[in-house]
C-alpha cells in the first residue's frame, strides 16, 4: 500500500466558515512558540474515563493510542507528529516485500531493553511474533486482527480461546520477522497495520502465565518498551496508584529507554491522567492554570468557547479529526433489520441538534456518509452532499420523510408500535447529552428508547462491541482511521469476516458477502487512487444500506495552559505527549 504523502489540511472550509463564526483562526499554534525543555509533570485532564484497556492487544481507540501506545510502548513503525506515513521504530526499515509481494521481512532493531522488572531482556523477533500471534485470541480482545492479519498463513479464521502459534509469523533469529501472506495485502505492505499496537513487543516466557483463562491480565502485569511506565510497575503488576480505571493514570520515566534509539523526545518526567471532570471545569482549568492539556473530552461548551476562543487562540487547536460519530443499529434485534425501519431512523435524526450536545458548530459538520474530510475517497464517496440518498437530505431530520419509510416497512400509522428498545451510552457529558437527544428524537417516530448509562470504557468492553449484549442502540460510538488509508475506515465497519465475540467493530453484525468481497479485492489494490475509488464505492453501498446512522464528522478541539509547548500529531489528531513539552 502506497500512503499519502501529502500535507493534511489544517480545516477544510465548512470548518473554517463555522470558526470564523465566533471570530477565531481556524487553528492554534501547534508548537507553542518556544523552545521545548525536558522535565517537569504535565497534567490531562479526562471526561469520559480514559483508556479502555491496559493490554496493547486490546487498544484501539483514540485516547488509548494518545496515553499509552505512543507513550509506554513501541511497534515496529511509529508516526512522529508530522507524519503521513509509517517510518520505522523498532523496526529498521520498511517491510521488504518478495515472492509477489507474499513474503515480508522485517529486521529488529537491537538492543531495546524492557523496563523492570526485565530490565535485563532485549526486545527479539520472536517478542513480536507472540504479540502478533496474541492478537488472534479471544481472551485478548482485539478489534482489528481480522481485518489486517486474516491473509498470513495460518491464521485462525475464528479467534482461539487463548494465543496459539500462527505458522506464517516466523522468527528465524533474534532481529529477523518474517510474514509469510496467502496473498499480497497492501495495509502490511506499506506499514501501515505493523504500525498498530500488534506489533508492540510481548516476551512469551513472562506473558504466557497473564495469557489464560477467559481474559488476559497481562496488561495489569506489562512490560514497557516506550519512554514512559505507568508508575509503580516495576514490581511486574500494576499498582493502583499507577493506575485506577476511572480515576488517574500516572507516567513516569522508563529507566530502561535510550533515546538515541528511539525519535521521541519524551519531554516530560511524569504525566498524570486525572479522570472524571466536566467539560466546562475542566476547560476552564486548563485555559486558566498551568502544565495542563485537555484530554478525552470533545471541545469546551459553547459559553466556554464563546468566552475564550478569541482572545486564548493561542492555546487552541482546531482540526479534522479524520474520524466520524455514529448512533450504533444493532441489525440482529427488530425491527432494525428491516432498511426501512432503519431510513426512518437517520431520516428523522435532528444531526444538527446532536452537533450542538458536543459543544456547537465549532466541533464539526453533520455527515452524510463514512468517509471522512481529508481521507481518500472522501471525494469519490459524494463529498459534503453525500451520494445523495434522501434520509441524510435534512441534517435537520426530516419527520415527514421518516414516517413515510416507516410506512413501508409495514407500519400503517408510520409510527412503531412494538416493544421498548435498549440502548447503552455514557454516563458522561458530552456523549450522555448525545444519547439523551437521541432517544428524544426517535421517539417521534413511536420509539420507546431504555437508555442505560454507563461509563465509556463498561460502555465498550461490555455491551457495544460485544455482540451477545449489544443492544438496539448505542448512541456514543465514533470511528477514526487506523492509518491514513480509507481501509481502515471502512473495513473494519463492515467487514462480516471481522465480526468478534469481543472488541467487535461491525456494530451491525453485517455479513454481506458482495460488500466482504469489494472489501477483499480493494485491500489487494496498491495505486492510491484506485484504492480510494474502491473503498469510496463501498461507503456509498453501505450507506444506501442505512447500517450506520452517521452524524457527525468531527473535529479535534485541544486546549492546553500557557506555559506547554503543545505538539499535534497528525496521525492521532490529538495532544502527542512524546514531543509536547513545558516553556
Amino acid at each position: 500500500m502506497t500512503e499519502r504523502t501529502s500535507t493534511l489540511r489544517c480545516v477544510t472550509g465548512l470548518f473554517v466558515a463555522a470558526l470564523a463564526a465566533l471570530g477565531v483562526a481556524a487553528c492554534g499554534s501547534s508548537s507553542g512558540g518556544a523552545a521545548a525543555k525536558n522535565g517537569g509533570t504535565l497534567t490531562e485532564l479526562d471526561v469520559a474515563g480514559g483508556v479502555d484497556s491496559l493490554d496493547p492487544g486490546y487498544w484501539y481507540y483514540q485516547t488509548d493510542y494518545q496515553q499509552l501506545s505512543q507513550t509506554t510502548q513501541r511497534q515496529l513503525y511509529g508516526w512522529p507528529p508530522s507524519a503521513t506515513s509509517p517510518v520505522p521504530d523498532l523496526a529498521t526499515s520498511l517491510p521488504v516485500a518478495s515472492n509477489g509481494g507474499k513474503t515480508l521481512t522485517i529486521k529488529i532493531r537491537p538492543g531495546v531493553r524492557y523496563s523492570p522488572p526485565l530490565q535485563n531482556r532485549t526486545v527479539t523477533a520472536a517478542d513480536v511474533k507472540y504479540g502478533l500471534e496474541r492478537c488472534f485470541a479471544a481472551n485478548v480482545g482485539n478489534g482489528y486482527a481480522g481485518a489486517y492479519f486474516s491473509q498470513i498463513v495460518g491464521a485462525p479464521a475464528k479467534p482461539p480461546a487463548t494465543p496459539q502459534p500462527v505458522s506464517g509469523i516466523q522468527a528465524p533469529n533474534a532481529t529477523t520477522l518474517v510474514l509469510r501472506l496467502t496473498q499480497p495485502v497492501g495495509a502490511l505492505i506499506g506499514g501501515g497495520a505493523l504500525a498498530l499496537p500488534c506489533s508492540t513487543p510481548i516476551p512469551k516466557l513472562y506473558a504466557a502465565k497473564y495469557d489464560t483463562g477467559a481474559q488476559s491480565s497481562y496488561g495489569q502485569h506489562q512490560v514497557f518498551t516506550g519512554p514512559y511506565m505507568i508508575k509503580g510497575a516495576g514490581t511486574g503488576t500494576v499498582p493502583s496508584t499507577g493506575y485506577s480505571s476511572g480515576k488517574i493514570l500516572d507516567l513516569v520515566r522508563n529507566p530502561s529507554w535510550n533515546r538515541a534509539s528511539d525519535f521521541r523526545p519524551a519531554h516530560f518526567n511524569e504525566i498524570i491522567v486525572k479522570e472524571g471532570y466536566q467539560p466546562e471545569d475542566a476547560s476552564l482549568k486548563v485555559l486558566t492554570g498551568r502544565s495542563m492539556i485537555s484530554g478525552d473530552f470533545a471541545a469546551p461548551p459553547p459559553d466556554i468557547a464563546q468566552k475564550y476562543l478569541t482572545h486564548k487562540a493561542s492555546q487552541f487547536h482546531v482540526a479534522p479529526s479524520q474520524s466520524i460519530r455514529y448512533i450504533g443499529l444493532n441489525t440482529k434485534i427488530k425491527p432494525l433489520d428491516n432498511v426501512n425501519v432503519r431510513k426512518a431512523i437517520i431520516a428523522v435524526t435532528d444531526r444538527r441538534a446532536l452537533v450542538l450536545t458536543r459543544g456547537g458548530k465549532y466541533v464539526g459538520v453533520p455527515a452524510t456518509h463514512m468517509i471522512p474530510p481529508t481521507m481518500p475517497g472522501f471525494e469519490q464517496a459524494g463529498g459534503y452532499p453525500g451520494p445523495g440518498n434522501d434520509f441524510y437530505a435534512n441534517p435537520n431530520g426530516n419527520l415527514t420523510l421518516a414516517e413515510s419509510y416507516m410506512k413501508k416497512a409495514g407500519y400503517a400509522s408510520g409510527k412503531y408500535s412494538g416493544p421498548p428498545l435498549l440502548a447503552v451510552g455514557d454516563n458522561s457529558s458530552p456523549a450522555k447529552d448525545t444519547a439523551a437527544e437521541f432517544v428524544q428524537e426517535v421517539k417521534q417516530l413511536g420509539f420507546n428508547v431504555q437508555l442505560t448509562e454507563v461509563p465509556h470504557k463498561t460502555m465498550l468492553s461490555k455491551f457495544c462491541t460485544v455482540p451477545k449484549n449489544q443492544p438496539a442502540f448505542c448512541p456514543g460510538l465514533a470511528w477514526g482511521k487506523d492509518f491514513l488509508d480509507s481501509q481502515s475506515m471502512v473495513d473494519p465497519l463492515l467487514d462480516g469476516t471481522n465480526i468478534a465475540a469481543t472488541g467487535n467493530t461491525n456494530t451491525p453484525q453485517l455479513n454481506d458477502p458482495r460488500i466482504n468481497r469489494q472489501l477483499a479485492a480493494a485491500s489487494r489494490l496498491s495505486d492510491p487512487a484506485a484504492r480510494a475509488k474502491a473503498y469510496a464505492t463501498v461507503d456509498r453501498e453501505a450507506t444506501a444500506g442505512a447500517y450506520y446512522d452517521d452524524w457527525i464528522w468531527d473535529n479535534q478541539v485541544d486546549m492546553w495552559s500557557s506555559n506547554v509547548n503543545f505538539v499535534y500529531n497528525q496521525f492521532n489528531t490529538d495532544t502527542d505527549l512524546a514531543f509536547s513539552s513545558l516553556k
